[in-house]
C-alpha cells in the first residue's frame, strides 16, 4: 500500500485564502487607515504568509483596491435621491438624502466596515485609487450642490454653495468614520434601525436650519 500523498492545493484552496484575505483586510483598512496598516498585520489576521498578498494580489496596494472593487455592499452614490427632488420640500428631499446615507449602519458588518473605509479615504486619501473612486465619492457632492442651487434660485453654484453642500454633508460622516468612538461616549445612539432613522430625520433638520442660516445671510448682504 503506498503512502498518504500531501495534500496539494486546490483551485477552492486558493479561493479561500484569497477571500481570508479580503476578510482581515478590510476591519484593518477601515479601522487605520492604508498607510498605517501593515501587510504583516493582514498576514497574521488571515493566517497567511506575507508572499501570499504578492500571489494573489500583486501588492499591498493591489490588496487594497480589491477590498473596494470586490465589497458586495458598497451602493451607487449617484443612486441617493437628490436628482428628481423638483417641486419637493427641501426637507424631505433631505430626509431621503440621508435616510439612504445612513441605512448601511443599520446592517452592521461588514456593510459598516466597507462604508467606514470609503469614507474614510474620502478624508484620508491613501493615494492608491483612480479617478474613478473619486469621481463616485464626488456624485454625492455634485447632487447637493445641484439641488443647493435650483433651491436658491441661482444662476451657478456659488462658493457659499459649496461651503454649505460640504457642512450638510459633514453631519453624516462621523457616524462613519468615528464609529467606535460614538458608540463608546454615546452608547445606543446607533443602536438599532428605528435611532438611525430619527438620526436621519434629525440631521434633515439640522441640514435645514443650516440653509435657512444662509438665507438669512444672503437676505442681510442684499440688503446692505
Amino acid at each position: 500500500m503506498t503512502a498518504t500523498s500531501a495534500h496539494q492545493p486546490t483551485r477552492a484552496d486558493g479561493i479561500l485564502a484569497r477571500r481570508r484575505l479580503l476578510e482581515a483586510a478590510l476591519p484593518l483598512f477601515a479601522a487605520k487607515g492604508y498607510q498605517q496598516t501593515s501587510t504583516r498585520e493582514i498576514a497574521d489576521a488571515a493566517d497567511a504568509n506575507l508572499a501570499a498578498i504578492n500571489y494573489y494580489f500583486g501588492d499591498k496596494a493591489g490588496l487594497y483596491r480589491a477590498v473596494f472593487s470586490e465589497s458586495l455592499c458598497a451602493d451607487d452614490p449617484s443612486a441617493l435621491p437628490l436628482g428628481d427632488a423638483a417641486g419637493q420640500p427641501l426637507e424631505l428631499v433631505l430626509a431621503a438624502f440621508f435616510h439612504d446615507f445612513l441605512t448601511p449602519l443599520k446592517n452592521g458588518a461588514p456593510v459598516d466596515l466597507v462604508m467606514r473605509l470609503h469614507f474614510r479615504e474620502l478624508l484620508d486619501p491613501s493615494g492608491v485609487l483612480g479617478q474613478e473612486h473619486d469621481a463616485e465619492l464626488a456624485a454625492v457632492y455634485t447632487g447637493l450642490t445641484e439641488l443647493l442651487t435650483r433651491h436658491f434660485s441661482l444662476a451657478g453654484i456659488d462658493t457659499d454653495i459649496q461651503r454649505l453642500a460640504h457642512s450638510i454633508i459633514g453631519l453624516a460622516l462621523p457616524y462613519y468614520v468615528a464609529r467606535d468612538l460614538i458608540d463608546r461616549v454615546s452608547a445606543g445612539l446607533l443602536a438599532d434601525a428605528g435611532s438611525v432613522d430619527t438620526l436621519a430625520d434629525r440631521l434633515a433638520s439640522y441640514a435645514v436650519a443650516l440653509v435657512d442660516n444662509e438665507h438669512r445671510r444672503r437676505r442681510a448682504g442684499s440688503s446692505a
